[in-house]
Protein backbone atom coordinates (compact mmCIF):
# COMPACT_ATOMS: atom_id res chain seq x y z
CA UNK A 1 0.00 0.00 0.00
CA UNK A 2 1.17 3.64 -0.75
CA UNK A 3 -0.39 6.52 1.25
CA UNK A 4 0.56 10.12 -0.59
CA UNK A 5 -0.55 13.43 -0.33
CA UNK A 6 -2.11 15.72 2.25
CA UNK A 7 -5.94 16.67 1.26
CA UNK A 8 -8.64 18.10 3.15
CA UNK A 9 -11.41 16.29 1.64
CA UNK A 10 -10.06 14.56 -1.40
CA UNK A 11 -12.89 12.60 -3.69
CA UNK A 12 -13.86 11.30 -6.81
CA UNK A 13 -10.67 9.82 -8.59
CA UNK A 14 -11.23 8.37 -12.04
CA UNK A 15 -8.50 6.71 -14.00
CA UNK A 16 -7.68 7.65 -17.83
CA UNK A 17 -6.15 4.37 -19.10
CA UNK A 18 -5.27 6.06 -22.65
CA UNK A 19 -3.23 8.75 -20.78
CA UNK A 20 -2.07 6.59 -17.84
CA UNK A 21 -3.48 9.61 -16.12
CA UNK A 22 -5.11 9.87 -12.41
CA UNK A 23 -7.78 12.73 -12.05
CA UNK A 24 -9.21 13.49 -8.36
CA UNK A 25 -10.63 16.36 -6.68
CA UNK A 26 -10.00 18.07 -2.76
CA UNK A 27 -14.03 19.59 -2.78
CA UNK A 28 -13.13 21.42 0.37
CA UNK A 29 -9.70 22.92 -1.17
CA UNK A 30 -11.42 24.02 -4.55
CA UNK A 31 -8.61 22.16 -6.36
CA UNK A 32 -8.83 19.48 -9.44
CA UNK A 33 -5.64 17.06 -9.14
CA UNK A 34 -4.00 15.57 -11.95
CA UNK A 35 -1.06 12.83 -11.45
CA UNK A 36 0.67 11.32 -14.47
CA UNK A 37 3.27 8.71 -13.66
CA UNK A 38 5.21 9.26 -10.61
CA UNK A 39 4.49 11.11 -7.40
CA UNK A 40 3.94 14.57 -9.10
CA UNK A 41 0.76 16.11 -8.89
CA UNK A 42 -0.37 18.99 -10.39
CA UNK A 43 -3.43 21.12 -9.63
CA UNK A 44 -5.94 23.61 -11.48
CA UNK A 45 -7.20 25.94 -8.64
CA UNK A 46 -11.41 26.99 -9.79
CA UNK A 47 -11.46 28.93 -6.14
CA UNK A 48 -15.06 27.24 -5.28
CA UNK A 49 -15.92 23.56 -4.73
CA UNK A 50 -14.59 21.31 -7.10
CA UNK A 51 -16.99 18.29 -6.32
CA UNK A 52 -16.10 15.44 -9.12
CA UNK A 53 -14.31 15.39 -12.24
CA UNK A 54 -15.20 13.06 -15.70
CA UNK A 55 -13.07 11.83 -18.81
CA UNK A 56 -14.29 13.14 -21.75
CA UNK A 57 -13.80 12.14 -25.88
CA UNK A 58 -10.66 13.93 -26.47
CA UNK A 59 -7.60 12.75 -24.04
CA UNK A 60 -6.38 16.40 -22.98
CA UNK A 61 -9.65 17.27 -21.97
CA UNK A 62 -12.10 16.45 -18.45
CA UNK A 63 -15.47 17.98 -17.34
CA UNK A 64 -15.83 18.68 -13.96
CA UNK A 65 -18.33 20.37 -11.82
CA UNK A 66 -18.14 22.87 -9.08
CA UNK A 67 -20.92 24.02 -6.40
CA UNK A 68 -23.59 24.30 -9.07
CA UNK A 69 -21.70 24.31 -12.22
CA UNK A 70 -20.62 21.77 -14.97
CA UNK A 71 -17.06 22.65 -17.19
CA UNK A 72 -15.28 21.29 -19.66
CA UNK A 73 -11.47 21.63 -18.88
CA UNK A 74 -7.93 21.70 -20.97
CA UNK A 75 -5.53 20.07 -18.97
CA UNK A 76 -2.47 21.65 -20.67
CA UNK A 77 -3.53 24.82 -20.74
CA UNK A 78 -6.09 24.94 -17.72
CA UNK A 79 -8.73 26.70 -20.00
CA UNK A 80 -12.22 25.85 -18.80
CA UNK A 81 -15.43 26.51 -20.26
CA UNK A 82 -18.76 26.81 -19.07
CA UNK A 83 -21.35 23.86 -20.17
CA UNK A 84 -23.97 24.31 -18.17
CA UNK A 85 -25.33 26.44 -14.75
CA UNK A 86 -27.93 24.36 -12.29
CA UNK A 87 -28.73 28.01 -9.86
CA UNK A 88 -29.10 25.95 -6.90
CA UNK A 89 -30.03 27.65 -3.63
CA UNK A 90 -26.50 28.39 -2.24
CA UNK A 91 -27.64 25.60 0.75
CA UNK A 92 -26.88 22.96 -1.99
CA UNK A 93 -24.27 21.77 -4.10
CA UNK A 94 -23.30 18.50 -6.44
CA UNK A 95 -21.92 15.52 -4.78
CA UNK A 96 -21.21 12.81 -6.88
CA UNK A 97 -22.05 11.66 -10.28
CA UNK A 98 -21.13 9.72 -13.59
CA UNK A 99 -21.34 10.25 -17.64
CA UNK A 100 -23.97 7.52 -19.01
CA UNK A 101 -23.92 4.89 -21.79
CA UNK A 102 -25.04 7.79 -23.83
CA UNK A 103 -22.91 10.76 -22.94
CA UNK A 104 -25.28 12.19 -20.97
CA UNK A 105 -24.03 13.65 -17.01
CA UNK A 106 -25.72 12.37 -14.22
CA UNK A 107 -25.32 14.51 -11.05
CA UNK A 108 -26.76 14.39 -7.53
CA UNK A 109 -26.60 16.67 -5.23
CA UNK A 110 -26.71 17.16 -1.29
CA UNK A 111 -26.84 19.86 1.48
CA UNK A 112 -23.91 21.83 2.15
CA UNK A 113 -24.69 22.04 6.48
CA UNK A 114 -26.31 21.25 9.11
CA UNK A 115 -28.92 18.02 9.40
CA UNK A 116 -29.34 16.40 6.12
CA UNK A 117 -32.96 14.59 5.42
CA UNK A 118 -34.35 14.22 1.66
CA UNK A 119 -33.09 17.20 0.04
CA UNK A 120 -30.99 15.86 -2.19
CA UNK A 121 -31.73 15.26 -6.39
CA UNK A 122 -30.58 13.42 -9.18
CA UNK A 123 -29.78 15.35 -11.91
CA UNK A 124 -29.42 14.46 -15.69
CA UNK A 125 -27.29 16.99 -17.73
CA UNK A 126 -27.25 17.40 -21.38
CA UNK A 127 -23.97 17.71 -24.44
CA UNK A 128 -26.26 21.21 -25.10
CA UNK A 129 -26.58 22.14 -21.40
CA UNK A 130 -30.04 21.17 -20.85
CA UNK A 131 -30.81 19.59 -18.09
CA UNK A 132 -33.76 17.88 -15.73
CA UNK A 133 -34.42 16.35 -12.55
CA UNK A 134 -35.13 12.57 -12.50
CA UNK A 135 -35.64 12.23 -9.45
CA UNK A 136 -35.41 13.61 -5.62
CA UNK A 137 -36.05 12.38 -2.10
CA UNK A 138 -32.06 11.79 -1.45
CA UNK A 139 -30.50 12.49 1.91
CA UNK A 140 -27.02 12.68 0.51
CA UNK A 141 -26.48 11.86 -3.11
CA UNK A 142 -23.20 9.92 -3.52
CA UNK A 143 -21.20 7.24 -5.89
CA UNK A 144 -23.21 6.97 -8.80
CA UNK A 145 -22.31 4.18 -11.88
CA UNK A 146 -24.29 3.16 -14.64
CA UNK A 147 -24.06 -0.93 -15.90
CA UNK A 148 -25.96 0.36 -18.91
CA UNK A 149 -27.90 3.02 -20.83
CA UNK A 150 -30.86 2.27 -18.68
CA UNK A 151 -29.87 0.55 -15.21
CA UNK A 152 -27.01 2.21 -12.86
CA UNK A 153 -25.75 1.93 -9.01
CA UNK A 154 -26.00 4.95 -6.22
CA UNK A 155 -24.97 5.43 -2.69
CA UNK A 156 -27.60 7.41 -0.31
CA UNK A 157 -24.70 7.86 2.70
CA UNK A 158 -27.29 9.29 4.39
CA UNK A 159 -29.03 5.92 4.39
CA UNK A 160 -26.45 3.73 4.68
CA UNK A 161 -27.78 2.23 0.99
CA UNK A 162 -26.87 1.43 -1.94
CA UNK A 163 -29.58 0.49 -4.48
CA UNK A 164 -29.78 -0.36 -8.26
CA UNK A 165 -31.93 1.41 -10.42
CA UNK A 166 -33.50 1.45 -13.49
CA UNK A 167 -34.64 3.87 -15.70
CA UNK A 168 -36.78 3.05 -18.85
CA UNK A 169 -39.21 5.22 -20.89
CA UNK A 170 -39.19 8.15 -18.39
CA UNK A 171 -40.20 5.14 -15.47
CA UNK A 172 -37.82 5.30 -12.17
CA UNK A 173 -37.46 2.23 -10.45
CA UNK A 174 -35.38 0.44 -7.94
CA UNK A 175 -34.38 -3.35 -8.50
CA UNK A 176 -32.12 -4.00 -5.72
CA UNK A 177 -30.54 -2.61 -2.66
CA UNK A 178 -28.38 -3.42 0.28
CA UNK A 179 -27.89 -1.23 3.64
CA UNK A 180 -24.34 -0.70 5.18
CA UNK A 181 -26.02 0.45 8.51
CA UNK A 182 -23.42 2.77 10.44
CA UNK A 183 -20.81 2.16 7.74
CA UNK A 184 -22.00 5.52 5.62
CA UNK A 185 -21.18 4.06 2.18
CA UNK A 186 -19.40 6.92 0.04
CA UNK A 187 -18.05 7.16 -3.57
CA UNK A 188 -18.09 3.57 -5.78
CA UNK A 189 -16.99 2.51 -8.63
CA UNK A 190 -17.64 -0.82 -10.78
CA UNK A 191 -15.54 -3.40 -12.09
CA UNK A 192 -15.01 -5.57 -15.12
CA UNK A 193 -16.55 -8.37 -13.46
CA UNK A 194 -19.49 -7.66 -12.31
CA UNK A 195 -18.66 -6.01 -8.60
CA UNK A 196 -19.59 -2.78 -7.29
CA UNK A 197 -16.78 -1.10 -4.64
CA UNK A 198 -17.85 0.99 -2.26
CA UNK A 199 -15.96 3.24 -0.14
CA UNK A 200 -17.03 3.30 3.81
CA UNK A 201 -16.71 6.71 5.26
CA UNK A 202 -17.07 5.50 8.67
CA UNK A 203 -15.02 2.32 8.66
CA UNK A 204 -12.08 2.96 6.73
CA UNK A 205 -12.48 0.05 4.58
CA UNK A 206 -14.26 -1.09 0.67
CA UNK A 207 -17.31 -2.99 0.31
CA UNK A 208 -17.39 -5.47 -2.43
CA UNK A 209 -21.05 -6.23 -3.21
CA UNK A 210 -21.70 -8.60 -6.49
CA UNK A 211 -24.08 -6.82 -9.05
CA UNK A 212 -25.61 -10.19 -9.82
CA UNK A 213 -27.12 -10.89 -6.01
CA UNK A 214 -26.02 -8.00 -4.08
CA UNK A 215 -24.58 -10.22 -1.82
CA UNK A 216 -21.19 -8.73 -0.14
CA UNK A 217 -18.40 -10.91 -1.18
CA UNK A 218 -14.96 -8.77 0.03
CA UNK A 219 -13.83 -6.55 2.35
CA UNK A 220 -10.61 -4.63 1.56
CA UNK A 221 -8.97 -3.40 5.04
CA UNK A 222 -6.38 -1.54 6.60
CA UNK A 223 -6.47 1.94 5.71
CA UNK A 224 -7.25 5.54 7.86
CA UNK A 225 -11.10 6.75 8.59
CA UNK A 226 -12.92 8.71 6.29
CA UNK A 227 -12.33 6.48 2.92
CA UNK A 228 -14.30 8.87 0.00
CA UNK A 229 -14.22 6.90 -3.16
CA UNK A 230 -12.22 4.45 -5.42
CA UNK A 231 -11.21 4.15 -8.73
CA UNK A 232 -9.25 1.16 -10.91
CA UNK A 233 -7.22 0.47 -13.02
CA UNK A 234 -6.96 -2.12 -15.96
CA UNK A 235 -3.73 -3.99 -14.16
CA UNK A 236 -6.04 -3.92 -10.94
CA UNK A 237 -4.45 -1.21 -8.97
CA UNK A 238 -7.42 0.64 -7.22
CA UNK A 239 -6.83 4.55 -5.92
CA UNK A 240 -8.38 5.35 -2.69
CA UNK A 241 -9.17 8.74 -2.17
CA UNK A 242 -9.76 10.06 2.29
CA UNK A 243 -10.53 13.04 3.78
CA UNK A 244 -8.66 14.46 6.63
CA UNK A 245 -7.87 12.42 9.29
CA UNK A 246 -6.44 12.54 13.46
CA UNK A 247 -3.31 13.16 11.58
CA UNK A 248 -4.88 17.08 9.56
CA UNK A 249 -4.55 15.63 6.33
CA UNK A 250 -6.89 13.27 3.74
CA UNK A 251 -4.49 10.90 1.53
CA UNK A 252 -4.70 9.48 -1.62
CA UNK A 253 -3.74 4.98 -1.44
CA UNK A 254 -2.55 3.03 -4.40
CA UNK A 255 -2.90 -0.68 -3.68
CA UNK A 256 -3.33 -3.89 -6.06
CA UNK A 257 -6.38 -5.68 -5.90
CA UNK A 258 -7.95 -8.60 -8.07
CA UNK A 259 -10.48 -6.41 -9.96
CA UNK A 260 -10.19 -4.85 -12.81
CA UNK A 261 -11.51 -1.59 -14.50
CA UNK A 262 -14.97 -1.12 -15.96
CA UNK A 263 -15.17 0.47 -19.60
CA UNK A 264 -15.30 4.46 -19.40
CA UNK A 265 -18.42 6.06 -20.70
CA UNK A 266 -16.95 9.49 -22.28
CA UNK A 267 -18.52 12.85 -22.59
CA UNK A 268 -18.38 14.48 -26.03
CA UNK A 269 -16.43 17.78 -25.45
CA UNK A 270 -18.18 20.18 -27.34
CA UNK A 271 -17.42 23.58 -25.80
CA UNK A 272 -13.67 23.62 -25.87
CA UNK A 273 -13.13 23.63 -30.04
Amino acid sequence: MKAEGRYVLAEGPVYDERTSTLYFVDILEGKLHIKKGGDKVESISFGTYVTSVHLCDREDCVLATTRDEVYEVCISTGERRLVTSLSLPHTMRFNDGAVAPDGSLWMGTMKTDGPRSNEGSLYRIEGDGSFRTVSTGYGIANGLAFIDNETFIHTDSAYDVIRMYSYRNGNFECLKERTLKGECPDGLCLDAQGHILSALWNRGEIAVISINDFRETDRIKGFKTSLSSIALSNDGRAFITSAEDESGCGLLYTIRTAYRKKEDFLWKTRYLL
